[in-house]
């Protein structure tokens, strides 16, 4: 099972990449603010909660479902409106030490699924499962008009911070690695002539 502060430390990074999202989304009203240091858990806990729905969809029906419900989750998991649920009560979301609670239990009942390879397949699988969640992620964020780039990024990062949970972590990016020195000339231009023979003699 992850460790709490596993748990507390993805859910941490999982804020900063969600939080950037919300200067593409100002059409939402937002309510209310976080709680000090435990409102980036709160917001973090509920953005992996959606990346760990999408995996724990193992279904092509059930991935489909989850594509189509993801960008209202990442807008709720920001404190905004959904738009076809304005005027209705915002659904409650877990605060604090509780989002993490849910948060560290869905990531065991995940493990408890690939462990058994009935439903989920081997946990060697995740990386891939994992892989394909953050496509339809960065495809969900797309719909919501956020550009391009910042839902790469952001699905992106948020895929990572929920694979810290499991252990796995991102490649990292390739170092740069020097050009190769230019081939040496293969004919030599002729020395300079010796002048100290010369001079002595």
């Amino acid at each position: 099972m992850p460790t709490e502060h596993a748990c507390q430390s993805a859910a941490e990074l999982a804020a900063q990449h969600l939080d950037s999202l919300r200067a593409f989304l100002q059409s939402g009203h937002p309510h209310g603010s976080g709680t000090g240091g435990l409102g980036d858990w709160t917001l973090g806990a509920s953005a992996l909660l959606v990346v760990l729905a999408g995996l724990q969809a193992d279904r092509p029906g059930e991935l489909t479902l989850w594509h189509a419900h993801a960008g209202d989750r990442i807008r709720e998991a920001l404190g905004l409106l959904v738009a076809r649920t304005e005027g209705l009560r915002p659904r409650r979301q877990p605060r604090g030490w509780e989002a993490l609670a849910i948060v560290q239990q869905k990531a065991q009942e995940l493990l408890t699924d690939l462990a058994d390879g009935s439903r989920l397949g081997r946990p060697g699988d995740l990386s891939g499962r994992l892989a394909l969640v953050e496509d339809a992620l960065a495809g969900a964020l797309r719909r919501m008009a956020v550009p391009e780039e910042a839902s790469t990024r952001c699905a992106a990062g948020l895929a990572e911070a929920a694979g810290s949970l499991f252990g796995l972590r991102s490649a990292p990016p390739p170092r740069h690695t020097p050009p190769p020195p230019a081939a040496k000339s293969a004919v030599q231009p002729p020395l300079p002539p010796d002048l100290t023979a010369s001079i002595l003699f």
